[in-house]
C-alpha cells in the first residue's frame, strides 16, 4: 500500500527490507543548556530535567547519540549533575549564542548522517525555538516533547511551539516518544521503556 504519511511525523526511519518504521540509526538526542541556575527559573524546570534523564536513559538504550549543549558555563554553571553523569563529557558544549545549532552540533549530525533530532531543554522560546529553526532550515526533521521543554512562563513555551509546529517540528511528549521508539511490545527492551513509563506516571 501507498504511504500518505510524510516521514517526519515517525522518529525512526524507514526500513525498505522490512516495510516498517523501525531504523533508529538516524536519530540524535539533543539537550540544550539544562543548567540549575537556569532550570531552577523556569516553570516545570525540575520535571523538564527528569523527563530529560528519562530521554536520556531511552537514547543509551537504543544506542542513539546524545549531544548537549551549555550557555555561558562560565556565567550559568554546568549542566544538572544528575544529567552530567549520564552523558559522555566529550559531547558535551560550550555556546554563547542561543541557537545550540553550533559549528559542532552541525559537523556530527553531518558526519553521522542525522535526519531526525529530538530536543530536550530551555527556553523553549529562545535557544529551543532559534534551533529548531536553524535545523528545520536545514531538511533535518525536529521533535519537540513539550513535557521536556521549559521557558520562565509556560505560556511562552506554547507560543513558541506552536508557531514551530507551523515551520515543520512535530510537537509530541516523552512518553509518546518513548513508545514511538519501542514500536512493538515484543521489542527486547521494551521492559526497559516500560519501566522508565512507569517511573514517569508514578511521579
Amino acid at each position: 500500500m501507498e504511504r500518505k504519511l510524510d516521514e517526519k511525523y515517525y522518529v525512526n526511519s524507514f526500513d525498505e527490507e522490512s516495510g516498517i518504521y523501525n531504523k533508529k540509526d538516524h536519530i540524535l538526542l539533543l539537550v540544550i543548556d539544562e543548567q540549575p541556575r537556569l532550570m531552577n527559573a523556569l516553570e516545570n524546570g525540575e520535571n523538564t530535567v527528569l523527563n530529560t534523564i528519562t530521554l536520556i536513559e531511552a537514547s543509551q538504550k537504543y544506542q542513539i547519540p546524545v549531544l548537549a549543549t551549555e550557555q555561558y558555563p562560565k556565567g550559568l554553571g554546568n549542566t544538572d549533575e544528575r544529567i552530567l553523569a549520564k552523558l559522555d563529557k566529550n559531547n558535551i558544549y560550550e555556546k554563547t549564542i542561543f541557537d545550540a545549532a553550533t559549528a559542532e552540533v552541525l559537523d556530527f549530525i553531518e558526519k553521522n548522517n542525522i535526519k531526525k533530532v529530538v530536543i530536550a531543554g530551555a527556553e523553549a522560546h529562545i535557544c529551543v525555538y532559534q534551533t529548531t529553526r536553524s535545523l528545520l532550515n536545514l531538511g533535518i526533521n525536529v521533535f519537540l516533547p513539550k513535557d521536556a521543554l521549559a521557558s520562565f512562563k509556560e505560556n511562552q513555551k506554547e507560543e513558541a511551539l506552536k508557531t514551530l509546529r507551523e515551520m515543520g517540528a512535530v510537537r509530541t511528549e516523552t512518553e509518546t516518544l518513548l513508545f514511538d521508539l519501542a514500536r512493538d511490545s515484543k521489542d527486547p527492551n521494551f521492559k526497559f521503556i516500560s519501566g522508565l513509563i512507569k517511573d514517569m506516571r508514578d511521579r
